[in-house]
């Protein structure tokens, strides 16, 4: 059975001894908002769960409930493992790791697997109207990181350095990570996206 979100969030903090107000005072925000997130009664932006990550030490993936479209499961057949001895790695449409963020309208699948020993991360990320990376403080990554992505399907709203761009199905978008930004889905289809970052993210 797999835990949720606010469940694993304590888990984590209690794991490290942490106090509420301990893990507040590293990630910037008040004891009531960690309350909330670990009674379930809020949702947290990509922002606070990238601070929460790396208070806790821990990836920002393992916070997310995660399946296959197969089992549930992460399997991986033997070709894939035949061709991960060759430094190569081939992943089955149906062997993606899937990624649901907080929000519920949104979810990303890993495109490849052990992303902590390369040096970059492409995700497919499918975005329902309305959802998006729901973050009060712009996303930023590390100082050196890059950014590619391509719109498959529909079209979302970015802002990047507090410019704002409506991407199209077909458009690309490239920048360096350490600038702030959003996204949002505030159309009425849903959105296909392929992100590449560099080095990798989660």
């Amino acid at each position: 059975m797999q835990l949720s979100f606010n469940e694993r969030l304590k888990q984590k903090r209690n794991k490290l001894n942490l106090t509420i107000e301990q893990l507040a005072n590293l990630v910037g925000c008040s004891k009531s908002y960690i309350s909330q997130l670990e009674h379930g009664t809020a949702k947290p932006s990509v922002t606070m769960l990238r601070k929460l990550a790396e208070a806790l030490n821990i990836q920002m993936s393992e916070f997310l409930n995660d399946k296959t479209a197969a089992n549930g499961e992460i399997s991986l057949g033997r070709q894939v493992n035949w061709l991960r001895s060759g430094q190569s790695c081939l992943i089955s449409e149906n062997e993606r790791r899937i990624i649901n963020y907080p929000d519920g309208k949104s979810k990303s699948a890993f495109l490849t697997e052990a992303v902590y020993m390369k040096k970059m991360q492409p995700i497919l990320t499918t975005i329902e109207p309305g959802g998006g990376s729901n973050s009060d403080d712009d996303t930023t990554h590390p100082e050196g990181s890059e950014e590619f992505l391509f719109v498959l399907r529909g079209e979302i709203d970015f802002r990047v350095d507090n410019k704002n761009f409506k991407l199209k199905e077909g458009d690309t978008f490239y920048f360096d990570g350490v600038i702030p930004h959003s996204w949002k889905n505030n159309g009425t289809q849903v959105a296909e996206i392929l992100f590449v970052w560099t080095p990798a993210v989660w």
